[in-house]
This record gives structure tokens, C-alpha cells and sequence, in this order.
């Protein structure tokens, strides 16, 4: 092609002129194609839920009708004894148009599908069945593989967008090509300071300094934002921050949850500790995966042995499997009632793996075949028998019983000397103050119980074995097979299963295969960690699509599936699953790291928007699940009461160590035990009991977690604006923080130079002129409601009460 430069004026007008045109036909058929594209999904979405909700009652994943699955696209092109259900593109030869149209289908009673329900099967099946594989996808697809979530992993090129000057990277294109395809566009860049607040609260759970957030806005380098987030999350508050939704999914409390004997479980925290270090230290979250099933084995450990901390985290790692609620510490009910609690426990733990590992609910099937999931009653029970070598029912070991005692030698040796000591001591009270031949008896009485006394006081001043863990390990001996419970009744066992996983996530390049190991265990929750994250497998591709889409859920407040514990038929399809699978992807490309699907996310253009609202978002998506803005968010429960006492300056950060216990006041409400500054901690080292949440953390919507919390509702009820009102802590909290004002801005500080002060420590932000006038405004008025109060009291009340306000504030309470 000739260079235009060189072209005479009138034929390079007319070069630049075609240029365009060919430009502008370019992006109009990328507009129709993508907009082709959205509303082909958006129509396999309508008539997949169609088919779900009519049909999969009969035709479902275990044991459809005429050997006819309708739950997947997938199951439905396979077709079923008949053969095909539909032609693509042809309604006459589609023989489930047929026997809808007709009314055959679904069977009496059911109702038969309306006319609106029948206009949207119709419109799919002449539109060419979009979404429906072809048949030499499903020859390539074993059936356990029919549902997307059980696939292989399926990365896919990010799609190309119309305005490919926008992506910052390739989240962004995911994102922008559904939006074109809806006529939508992302919002802008969210301004400097409402970056750093979203980040920094975020990756850490704390609101950032004034100076963090001038040093940001300050810092006119390319990769100012990068530095920031590369920061926040080498800070050990992500640790803490992280963690505490890990904590959440895998059950984590330190109660045993039996009724009202709510008994404690004393060594718990250390399981909290451990996926605290874990987190910032960015282990690999298969490996993290790997350890809490069977880190006992995975260590070689045999008791007595010299550990290593690496040890010690293997092992701290498996409570994991404690976290379910057990009262067989408590339970004292006739044989079949301790028994039924006894395999509760084995459900709780069941139910756990499920929603956090597993993605499903399986406890339909505790008694049954699922209905509506491809997993059967027998599968439940092989789940069962994986962990029964550790939770032998008839060889039970109370909770209080599954410890040992493993520390490093540096941590050993203080404490053997210091029993030593003890040892030393006791023996010379008894040498010298043993009763002697020649004392009368009144007096040797005297001397025993004075001997008696004194060995107590010694005695008393013994320290419990530092290394002590509350773990699980497989009994000694050989294990009994795991019955199959007759319709989940634990006083009627039927024939006995072996481990094993489900069948629909089983290949034959994966198999489940427990081998003994070194220390006498059977090897059977080894083989089921290794079998759920050998790379390449579909149980690790599951795993993956579960672990990003929490990630996701927890910066966005909603997952690209909805249903973060159930990703299976039952569950909300994912809004992008094409971006689903690429993070999943890039998270098994990363070796399992966490902190870079964070980066990705964190960096991309959907993550910086403005989250101002837009009238054409709202048109078209009101609920905003197509991103284009950013969602607001308002503060979980222990991110704001954490927030209340950085902002205040109360805000204790050490690291780790036993729980600050709570107490439940003559009023009811539940609080931390004032001790030392340890009511001051973060949230995360409150301790957690099932009958004992924190009544401020409780009011906004933190669990009283029963089994797992993969995800948290988040309600706006009265109670919270009345805590913010008259909430001990949160009037403390404005107290301190009005204390805190006088003493960074001095006596003789203006009112506006507070005000701005204030602002800057609780929203990041100085304060909009409408706002500095009603503060000025209301720090006028407000010395009058104390009439009989001094001038500097008047003055002092109006400022916590200014404090209070600001501190209830949505621009306090919510993420912009």
C-alpha cells in the first residue's frame, strides 16, 4: 500500500475518507456481534431456567426419565434413549418442542408450560439453540463433565471490545464486551482519594492514614497505584483481613455449639493463627487445601518426634476437620442419642467440605439420592468413610481428648526447666517436712497437711505443655467400613462403603487411591486432598472456579455466581462465565496464589470505577450484576468496628494469641471482656461462640455460624441505626475521636480546621462545602441542648457529638 504521504491531495482525502468508512463498518459489525452475542446468552439463559424449573424434577442428573437429562446444556445434547431431544434451528424435528406444544409434557399433574414459557423454548430451539454444544464437543466430554462447573478448565481468549484504549487488563475486556453488548460503557476512574479508602479497606479491612492517602495522591508515578496495592498486601493486617473469610467458609468457631452447653474449645484460635500466617505468607491455597484434610499425614509426624514450625502448621492445619458443631463432649442421652450425635459430627464436617471445597449441598443426600445434584446417597457415604479412621463411632474420642503435644525445641526447653524446677521443688517439701518417727500424732497430721498445702502452691505454678494442638489424626488400628445410614438414621446402618469420590467428578487419570502411611494412617483424606488438587483434574478445576469466585464475591460483594457454596445445578449460572474460568485459570497459572488474582482484580478498570450512579445502568442493568460501576458496599460487621477504632486511635494491632473472650451483660448484650486492651483488638481475635455473637458485630450481619458462611446477607434494619445512636462502643469511639482532634489540631484551632481533620481521618476525603456548612451549622446550634452545662463542657459534648454523627455517617458506614 502506498504511503499516504506521498499520495496527491485530492486521492489521500479520499484514502483517509475509505479508512474511516472501512473503520466504521469494522465496529458496527463488532457492535452486532457482540450484541448478537449477548442476546444469545441472555436466551439460553431464559430457556436453561426454563428447563430447570419445569423439567429437571423428572429428567434431572441422577436418574432422568427415559435416560433424558435436562439440567445442562451439555446433558440435553446428548439426547437420551430416543435419541436427540432438539434440532437446532428446527422445530419439527425436535421432539421436545413436540411434547411441550402438545402438552404431553410436562406430565400430568404438573401444569403444563404457559404461553409465555412456550414462546421462549421456541425462540431458542429457530435461534439455533444457542449455548447447545455440538456433537463433537460431547464426544470429547465425559458425562460427569456435562454441567460447566465439572468441565476441565476451558480458558478462553478475552474478547475483543470496541473501545480497546479502555482495558487496563484482560478482566476489563470480559467485563466491556458484555456491557457494549447491552449498549453500556464502564464509568470513569474513581478519583485518588476514593481509590485508597476502596483499596485500602479492602486488602486489609482498615480504613488507610491521612498520610497514606496524601502520599497516594502525591505520587505521580505511572505505577503509583501498583505500589499501593503491592503495600497493602504485604501488610500483615491482610493476613488478618483475608483469613477471616477462609474462617467463615470452613466454620471456623471456638464453641462445640451442643444446644446450651455451648462449651469453649480452648486451643481453636491456633487454627485461626494458622490460616492468618497463611494468607500473608501467600501459601499456595491448594497446598492450604492439602493441609487442613491431611496435614497430619502429609507431615510424617508420629508423636514425641522433633518438629519443625512447618510441622507444627500441618498439624494446627487439620482442625479444619473439628470445625463442625460436636456436644459429644456434652451428649449423656441413651446409646442411640449419643450415637445420632456422634455421626452429626461426621455430617458437620460432610457438610463443611461440601460448601467450602466442594462447591454443593450435599445433605439432601444423607438420606436419599439427590434429587437435583449428580451425587448419590452411597457418595455421601463414602465422604463419611474417608473420615472415619479419625472419627471412628464406635472407638469415639471426645473433643477435649483429639490434642497433642508438639513444639520446636526452643519453645520446649524453657518449659521443661521450668518443671523441672517445680519437680525440684515438690521433692524437697516432701524431704523436708516429711513426719517423723518421733512426732506424736497430732503433730505428723500437722505436717502432712502442711506438706499437702505446699506441694499444692507448687504444684499450681505449673504451666500447660506449650505445644499443645487440637488436631485430627486417624485412630491406631484398623478402621471398621463406614455403614450406608437407611434414610440417614444412625440406629439403622445398612452395608458398609469404602472412601471414595463422586463419581461425576471421578476420571480415570485421577483416581482415588488411599495408600498407609508412616504412621499408621489409613491414607484415605491424603488420597481424597490429592485426588480434589491433582492439576489438570476437574475436581481442581472446581476447586479453583470456588476459590476465585469467593475472592471475587468479597471485593464485589457479589460472585460472578451468585451462589458461592453451590456451584452446581441448583445454583445461579455465573454472569461471566468466560472471566470465571480465566481467573480460575489464572489462579492455577499463578501455582494457587491468592494475592495474584488480587493484583488482577484490584488493577483492572472494572475494580477503579466510579461507583456514582448512572441512569443508563440503572435502565438496563438495576441490580448492577454487568459492573458498570462500582457496586457500593456498605462495611461488613468487623471491617466497621474495626474502622470505629483505627479511626479513633484505639485501635490494638497485635498479631495472633488467644481469643479476647466475651461475656453476655445483665442487659444481654454480648461484649468483649474488658482485660489489658484486649476488648480492643480487631474483630478477628474476638472470640467466636455459636450462642454468643458480638451484639455490635450481630446487628450487622456478622454470622452466628452454624455449619459455614461461604457468603453474608446484608440487611439495613432499625437496630443498627439505634446502635450507632447509643452503642457503649460507638460513643466511646466519638469520644476518643473528639479527644484525638484536640490534641492533633491543638485548643486554638479553627472549627473548619477540625472539621476538614475529622473528614480526612473517617472518609478519606475533606469535606464538600455542603457539608463544612452544616457541620459548621450544627457545632453552632448544638451547645444550647446542654443549658446547664460550662461553656468548655458544652463545647466538649458537641464535639463527641459531632464525632458520633460523622461516624454514623454512609459516607463512614459504606465504600464508594
Amino acid at each position: 500500500m502506498r504511503d499516504p504521504a506521498t499520495m496527491p491531495t485530492t486521492e489521500r482525502r479520499t484514502a483517509w475518507l475509505l479508512t474511516w468508512i472501512g473503520l466504521g463498518l469494522m465496529s458496527l459489525a463488532a457492535s452486532r456481534a457482540v450484541g448478537d452475542e449477548a442476546s444469545s446468552l441472555s436466551l439460553e439463559r431464559e430457556a436453561m431456567a426454563l428447563l430447570k424449573a419445569r423439567c429437571v424434577k423428572c429428567h434431572g442428573p441422577i436418574k432422568p426419565k427415559g435416560g433424558l437429562n435436562l439440567s445442562s446444556p451439555r446433558a440435553l445434547a446428548r439426547g437420551g434413549e430416543n435419541g436427540p431431544a432438539i434440532e437446532p434451528g428446527t422445530l419439527e424435528n425436535s421432539a421436545l418442542w413436540e411434547q411441550t406444544e402438545t402438552g404431553e409434557m410436562p406430565p400430568k399433574p404438573e401444569e403444563p408450560l404457559s404461553a409465555d414459557e412456550r414462546a421462549v423454548l421456541r425462540r431458542w430451539i429457530e435461534g439455533g439453540a444457542p449455548g447447545l454444544p455440538s456433537a463433537a464437543e460431547i464426544e470429547k466430554t465425559p458425562p460427569g463433565a456435562d454441567h460447566w462447573a465439572f468441565a476441565p478448565l476451558k480458558p478462553s481468549e478475552p474478547p475483543a471490545v470496541k473501545h480497546a484504549d479502555w482495558p487496563r487488563n484482560p478482566i476489563d475486556r470480559f467485563i466491556l464486551a458484555t456491557l457494549e453488548g447491552r449498549g453500556l460503557a464502564l464509568s470513569p476512574e474513581a478519583d485518588r482519594a476514593t481509590l485508597a479508602r476502596r483499596v485500602t479497606l479492602d486488602l486489609t479491612g482498615l480504613p488507610p492514614t491521612i498520610e497514606e492517602v496524601e502520599g497516594f495522591i502525591a505520587d505521580r508515578r505511572p505505577d503509583a497505584y501498583e505500589r499501593l496495592v503491592d503495600r497493602l498486601l504485604a501488610s500483615p493486617h491482610y493476613g488478618e483481613r483475608w483469613g477471616k473469610f477462609w474462617l467463615d467458609a470452613a466454620g471456623y468457631v471456638e464453641s462445640n455449639g451442643y444446644f446450651s452447653a455451648d462449651s469453649e474449645r480452648p486451643l481453636a484460635w491456633k487454627y485461626r493463627d494458622y490460616v492468618v500466617r497463611a494468607f500473608n505468607a501467600d501459601r499456595p491455597l491448594d497446598q492450604i487445601v492439602r493441609e487442613q484434610l491431611a496435614g497430619d499425614e502429609l507431615s510424617g509426624y508420629k508423636p514425641g518426634m522433633e518438629v519443625t514450625p512447618e510441622i507444627i502448621d500441618q498439624l494446627v492445619a487439620t482442625h479444619f476437620l473439628r470445625n463442625a458443631q460436636d456436644g459429644t463432649g456434652e451428649s449423656d442421652g441413651n446409646a442411640d442419642e449419643v450415637r445420632a450425635d456422634k455421626v452429626a459430627v461426621l455430617d458437620g464436617a460432610v457438610q463443611i467440605i461440601g460448601s467450602s471445597l466442594l462447591g454443593m449441598t450435599f445433605q439432601c443426600a444423607k438420606c436419599h439420592d439427590h434429587k437435583f445434584e449428580p451425587f448419590t446417597q452411597k457418595e455421601y457415604y463414602q465422604l463419611h468413610a474417608i473420615l472415619y479412621p479419625a472419627f471412628n463411632v464406635d472407638k469415639w474420642v471426645k473433643p477435649n481428648d483429639r490434642t497433642v503435644d508438639a513444639a520446636t525445641a526452643d519453645v520446649v526447653a524453657p518449659w521443661q526447666a521450668h518443671e523441672l524446677t517445680i519437680d525440684a521443688e515438690v521433692a524437697r517439701l516432701k524431704r523436708e517436712h516429711a513426719p517423723r518417727d518421733k512426732d506424736a500424732p497430732a503433730e505428723k497430721e500437722a505436717r502432712k497437711k502442711a506438706i499437702d498445702e505446699a506441694v499444692k502452691a507448687a504444684e499450681s505454678r505449673r504451666r500447660p505443655h506449650p505445644g499443645k494442638i487440637a488436631w485430627v489424626a486417624d485412630l491406631p488400628g484398623e478402621s471398621p467400613p463406614a455403614p450406608l445410614l437407611i434414610r440417614g438414621d444412625p440406629s439403622h446402618p445398612g452395608d458398609p462403603v469404602g472412601p471414595g469420590g463422586p463419581a461425576f467428578l471421578s476420571d480415570p487419570d485421577d483416581p482415588f487411591e488411599p495408600r498407609p502411611t508412616a504412621r499408621n494412617g489409613t491414607g484415605r483424606r491424603t488420597a481424597f486432598a490429592q485426588w480434589l488438587t491433582k492439576p489438570g483434574s476437574r475436581p481442581s478445576a472446581l476447586l479453583a472456579r470456588i476459590l476465585v469466585n469467593r475472592i471475587w464475591q468479597n471485593h464485589f460483594g457479589v460472585g460472578l455466581v451468585a451462589t458461592s457454596d453451590n456451584l452446581g445445578y441448583t445454583g445461579s449460572p455465573p454472569t461471566h462465565p468466560a472471566l470465571l474460568e480465566h481467573l480460575a485459570a489464572e489462579l492455577v497459572r499463578s501455582g494457587w496464589r491468592a494475592k495474584s488474582v488480587h493484583r488482577l482484580i484490584v488493577g483492572s478498570a472494572v475494580y477503579r470505577q466510579s461507583s456514582a450512579a448512572r441512569a443508563d445502568v440503572q435502565k438496563v442493568d438495576p441490580e448492577n450484576r454487568l459492573l458498570g460501576r462500582f457496586p457500593t458496599r456498605r462495611l461488613d460487621a468487623e471491617a466497621l468496628r474495626d474502622a470505629w477504632l483505627a479511626v479513633s486511635g484505639d485501635l490494638d494491632t497485635r498479631l495472633g494469641g488467644p481469643s479476647t473472650p466475651t461475656q453476655r451483660t445483665e442487659s444481654g448484650e454480648v461484649t468483649p471482656i474488658a482485660s489489658e486492651g484486649r476488648e480492643l483488638r480487631r474483630s478477628v481475635y474476638l472470640q467466636t461462640r455459636r450462642t454468643q455473637v458480638a451484639s455490635l458485630l450481630e446487628v450487622f450481619d456478622a454470622p452466628s455460624i452454624v455449619a459455614a458462611c461461604t457468603r453474608r446477607a446484608s440487611a439495613t434494619i432499625p437496630l443498627q441505626s439505634l446502635s450507632l445512636l447509643n452503642s457503649d462502643f460507638v460513643v466511646d469511639r466519638a469520644r476518643r475521636l473528639a479527644e484525638r482532634l484536640d490534641r492533633e489540631c491543638g485548643p486554638a484551632a479553627a472549627p473548619e480546621a477540625r472539621i476538614d481533620r475529622a473528614f480526612l481521618l473517617c472518609v478519606s476525603r475533606g469535606p464538600t462545602p455542603e457539608e463544612r456548612a452544616a457541620a459548621v451549622d450544627f457545632l453552632q446550634a448544638q451547645p444550647a441542648r446542654y443549658p446547664g452545662a460550662t461553656n468548655d463542657e458544652a463545647r466538649r459534648r458537641t464535639w463527641v457529638d459531632f464525632s458520633q454523627m460523622l461516624l454514623a455517617s454512609n459516607a463512614f458506614l459504606y465504600v464508594e
